[in-house]
């Protein structure tokens, strides 16, 4: 059986997303508006988390995206309270919980770049370095060298008691 080490307790999570939201709104503190778009279920988990750190330090709109990617064809669709069409200009954080490889971000990116968004910023919790598409994340969590064969997991199952596990 396949154990699994804790890398980031939820105390240390909580303080990396703080610390992540402060660094979003340093780099975009002139914007009145920002986008904070989360990638899939845990990406968007993560950019609740920073939407209300910012909301505690920013009087900045903040508008949320969820981005749910197709895994067959890395086709991402895109649902907001907002209209999307007003994204012309804007500038948007996409969340992701660990970047990989970067295709994920790759594939949701495109479109964004497509509505003609003037700045996109990638955070994410926890970023590996084994990128095969060209993605750099703006502001990271935690920044680990892994092998191929281990997995960063970030584990949402319960609000209260958030860990990311290596295994």
């Amino acid at each position: 059986m396949e154990t699994a080490d804790i890398i980031l307790n939820h105390r240390q999570i909580k303080s990396k997303i703080v610390r992540l939201a402060w660094q979003i709104y340093e780099n975009n503190m002139d914007e009145s508006v920002l986008w904070i778009a989360g990638i899939d279920e845990r990406g968007m988990h993560i950019a609740e988390m920073i939407q209300y750190e910012l909301s505690l330090i920013s009087n900045q709109e903040l508008r949320l995206l969820n981005i749910v990617i197709d895994r067959k064809n890395f086709e991402p669709a895109f649902y907001s309270d907002f209209e999307i069409e007003v994204m012309k200009d804007a500038v948007v954080i996409v969340v992701d919980d660990v970047l990989n490889s970067g295709k994920t971000m790759f594939s949701a990116m495109l479109p964004l770049i497509r509505r003609q968004v003037v700045k996109i910023q990638v955070a994410v919790l926890a970023s590996r370095s084994h990128r095969l598409f060209p993605v750099k994340a703006d502001f990271v969590g935690i920044s680990m060298a892994t092998t191929l064969q281990e997995h960063l997991n970030f584990d949402n199952s319960n609000p209260d008691n958030l860990n990311l596990t290596l295994s």
